[in-house]
C-alpha cells in the first residue's frame, strides 16, 4: 500500500490543483467490474459556498458538469458544513460525529482521539466488503491512521485498483478550490471583477471583486476535473450501479465566508447522483428536483452506510437521509472554537429559513486577525478601509465586538445583515433556535467550553464523573453572556469553585464584562496570581490588564511565557496580552520573543502578530505567516511540515 501523502498548508501549494494519477490506470472489462452491492463515490471540494456553482444560481460560473449531475440527481438547498473549516468539517465526514463531541477534534487541527470502540466509517464499509479508498486528502483533526482505515490512502488510489467483483466506496479530494489557490492563483483570471456582485457587508474595492472572480474561476476549474472523474464511470459501465455524492467541506473563501458562522461559511453544495437501477434508495428525492430537507455533512457517514445496507453504530451522531429507512432533520448544527491561532468560540443552528448564532466570545471582534487567512489580499484592504474610516456600518461591523446572540431571517436578508435577536417579533424562533442549541450541546456533551488542552478535554475524559458538569458551565457561561455588572460577584465566587471548568468560565465572564468593580478586583488579582490553572490566569490577567493593576497582570503573562507551560497554555497568554493596553503587555516584552522557541506553528503566528503590534510596526499588508517562522531571527523549524 503505498504511502498517504502528509497534508500540511504547505505542501496544498505544491500538489496538483487536481486528482492526479488516476487516468493511467488500467480499464477493468466490463465483468471484472460487476459487483451486486451499489457502489458509492465521494466527491469532495473545498471552500465552496453553494452559491457559487451555476446550478445553484451564479449566472458567472461555467459549470456543465455539476450542473448535469444535479439534473440528473438532487440538488440540496440546505445542506450545512458542521464547521466553517476544513479539520474539523472532515472529522464528521469520516466518524459521523460532531467534532465537537470529541475535543479537541473542535479546534482547527487539533488531534481528537477517537473511542477504540468506534469504528470510522471506512473501516465499517471495508467489513461489509466495500473496497474502500482515499485519494489523498485526509484532514481528519484525530488520532486516526490513513493506512488503517482506508484499503488505500493515495495520490493514485482508484476503484480501478480494487479486487474483481468487488463494491467500492471511493473519496475523491479536491484542492481546486482550497484557500491557498486564492492565495498563490495563477493563469489568467478570466471572469471579469466588473460583472461580480459585492455583498453590501463588504467594501466595494478591487480586491473584493478580484477575489469574487477568481473563486468563479476556480470552480469552473473543478467542473472540468469532475468531468474527468464521471467520464470515468461510464466507461467503465458502472455509473448505473454507483451513487455519486458531490460536496463541499464548508463554505467559501472570500472574506467573512471561510471560518465564520454565517451561512457563507457553512452552506455547501450537495448533489447526490442516484441511478435508476438504485431508484429504491432515493427515498423521496427525484431526479432533477432540487430539495428543501435540511442536512449536514454530519449526516453523510450514516448515509454512506444506509446506502451500502449497513447498521448505523450509535456512536455516530449523523442521519441517514438515503437508503432503506431515511430519516430528516429539521436544524442543522454548526460551530468554531480555535482557528489557528485565534480562540473564539461560537454556535449556531439554522432551519434553512432562520439562523441563530451564540457568540461565547462578545468580547472579541468578528475580524480577528489570523496570520494564514490574512495573506488574502481581500482581507488586507478590507482593514485598511476600516483603519481609513470608510466602510459603511454595514462593512464595519465585521471590526467591532460581537453580540451575544444574532439571529437572521436568511429568506429576507440572504446577507444576513439585519439581526433580529432582540426584536419581539421574532421571539419564538430565537427561543425555538436558541433551546434546540442548548440541547444539541448537552445531548453531544459539546467540549467546546473545555480550555484545550486541560485532562477534561476528549471524549471519555469529559464524561467521567465530575470531570465536566457542562449544564452547570452552560448556565454559568450564559450569564456572563450578559454582560450584567452586578453578576460579578457571583463570578468571582466562581472562581473559588473546585472545578477548572467552572473556573475558566468565571474567568471568561468578568472578562465580558469589560468593567471589573473596585470592590472585587483585589479578589481577581489574588485568583490571577495564585489559581492552579495556566488558562484561568490567563484569562484573568487579561482581565486586569484593563484595570490600574495591569502591571501585575503584565508579570503574570510573562511568568507564563518564560514558564514550561504546554504551548496551549502559552498561545492563550499572547492572546491576552494582544488585546491588553500596549503599556502593560510591553512588561512581558521579553518573554514574548521566547515564544517562537517553543516550536508551535500557531504559538508563533501569534507572536509574529502581537510583536509587531507591541513595536507600533503592523500594517494590514505586513505577513505574519512564515509556514511557522518567526518574522524575525533564526529559522526554528515547522515541526508539522
Amino acid at each position: 500500500m503505498s504511502a498517504p501523502l502528509k497534508i500540511t498548508r504547505r505542501s496544498m501549494l505544491m500538489a496538483s490543483a487536481a486528482t492526479v494519477g488516476i487516468a493511467a490506470l488500467p480499464r477493468l472489462t466490463l465483468a471484472e467490474t460487476q459487483s451486486t452491492a451499489p457502489n458509492i463515490v465521494w466527491v469532495v471540494c473545498h471552500d465552496i459556498h453553494a452559491p457559487l456553482l451555476g446550478t445553484y444560481g451564479n449566472g458567472l460560473a461555467t459549470t456543465p458538469t455539476i450542473d448535469r449531475l444535479a439534473a440528473e440527481g438532487t440538488r440540496f438547498d440546505h445542506a450545512y458544513s458542521v464547521a466553517p473549516v476544513c479539520s474539523p468539517s472532515r472529522f464528521a465526514l469520516v466518524t459521523g460525529m460532531y467534532p465537537d463531541s470529541c475535543g479537541p477534534a473542535n479546534q482547527m487541527r487539533g488531534i481528537g482521539h477517537v473511542p477504540e470502540e468506534f469504528k470510522p466509517l471506512p473501516i465499517l464499509m471495508r467489513e461489509a466488503g466495500y473496497y474502500a479508498t482515499n485519494n489523498v486528502f485526509t484532514d481528519y483533526n484525530c488520532d486516526l491512521d490513513p493506512d488503517r482505515i482506508w484499503d488505500e490512502c493515495s495520490i493514485t488510489a482508484h476503484w480501478r485498483n480494487r479486487p474483481q467483483g468487488k463494491p467500492f466506496f471511493c473519496v475523491y479530494n479536491y484542492l481546486i478550490t482550497h484557500e491557498s489557490r486564492a492565495i498563490h492563483f495563477s493563469g489568467d483570471l478570466k471572469t471579469d471583477p466588473a460583472s461580480v456582485t459585492v455583498p453590501p457587508y463588504l467594501p466595494d474595492i478591487p480586491e473584493i471583486r478580484t477575489a469574487f472572480a477568481q473563486n468563479v474561476d476556480l470552480v469552473d476549474r473543478q467542473d472540468v476535473a469532475l468531468k474527468t472523474l464521471l467520464d470515468q464511470l461510464d466507461e467503465d459501465g458502472l455509473a448505473d450501479n454507483t451513487v455519486v455524492i458531490f460536496m463541499a467541506d464548508h463554505g467559501g473563501v472570500v472574506p467573512r465566508s471561510k471560518r465564520y458562522c454565517y451561512n457563507e461559511g457553512l452552506h455547501i453544495p450537495l448533489i447526490v447522483r442516484v441511478p435508476e437501477a438504485l431508484a429504491h434508495l432515493r427515498g423521496s428525492f427525484q431526479p432533477g428536483q432540487p430539495t428543501g430537507q435540511v442536512v449536514s455533512n454530519v449526516d453523510m457517514a450514516p448515509t454512506t452506510l444506509a446506502i451500502a445496507g449497513v447498521s448505523i453504530p450509535e456512536n455516530m451522531h449523523g442521519k441517514p437521509f438515503l437508503g432503506a429507512a431515511p430519516q430528516s432533520r429539521e436544524i442543522a448544527f454548526s460551530m468554531r472554537n480555535r482557528m489557528d491561532e485565534r480562540y473564539d468560540m461560537v454556535r449556531t443552528a439554522t432551519d434553512g429559513q432562520f439562523r441563530y448564532i451564540r457568540n461565547y466570545s462578545p468580547h472579541r471582534a468578528y475580524g480577528l486577525h489570523n496570520a494564514y487567512e490574512w495573506q488574502l489580499h481581500g482581507y488586507q484592504a478590507w482593514e485598511r478601509e476600516h483603519l481609513a474610516g470608510t466602510l459603511t456600518d454595514a462593512q464595519d461591523r465585521f471590526w467591532q465586538q460581537k453580540p451575544a446572540e444574532e439571529l437572521y431571517d436568511l429568506a429576507a436578508d440572504p446577507y444576513q445583515l439585519e439581526n433580529l435577536a432582540a426584536d419581539p417579533a421574532y421571539g419564538e424562533q430565537l427561543a425555538r433556535l436558541s433551546t434546540a442549541l442548548d440541547q444539541h450541546m448537552v445531548a453531544v456533551n459539546d467540549n467546546g467550553l473545555i480550555p484545550e488542552g486541560i485532562a477534561a478535554e476528549g471524549y471519555w475524559p469529559s464524561r467521567a464523573e465530575g470531570a465536566y458538569p457542562i449544564e452547570d458551565v452552560m448556565a454559568l457561561a450564559a450569564r456572563g453572556l450578559q454582560k450584567q455588572t452586578e453578576n460579578a460577584g457571583d463570578f468571582v465566587a466562581a472562581l473559588k469553585s473546585g472545578n477548572e471548568i467552572m473556573r475558566f468560565w468565571a474567568a471568561q465572564s468578568l472578562l465580558m464584562l469589560g468593567v471589573i468593580p473596585d470592590a472585587v478586583r483585589p479578589d481577581v488579582v489574588a485568583c490571577m496570581q495564585n489559581d492552579e490553572s495556566g488558562h484561568v490566569r490567563c484569562v484573568l490577567a487579561e482581565v486586569i490588564g484593563h484595570t490600574p493593576d495591569g502591571a501585575a497582570a503584565g508579570k503574570v503573562l510573562s511568568d507564563i511565557l518564560f514558564s514550561d507551560a504546554e504551548p496551549r497554555v502559552k498561545l492563550l497568554a499572547l492572546e491576552s496580552l494582544t488585546y491588553m493596553p500596549v503599556e502593560y503587555a510591553m512588561i512581558a516584552r521579553d518573554a514574548v520573543e521566547q515564544a517562537p522557541r517553543v516550536g508551535d506553528e500557531y504559538v508563533t503566528e501569534a507572536y509574529n502578530y502581537l510583536s509587531l503590534k507591541l513595536d507600533d510596526l503592523y500594517r494590514p499588508d505586513v505577513p505574519t505567516y512564515f509556514g511557522g517562522q518567526p518574522k524575525l531571527g533564526k529559522p526554528l523549524g515547522d515541526p508539522r511540515i
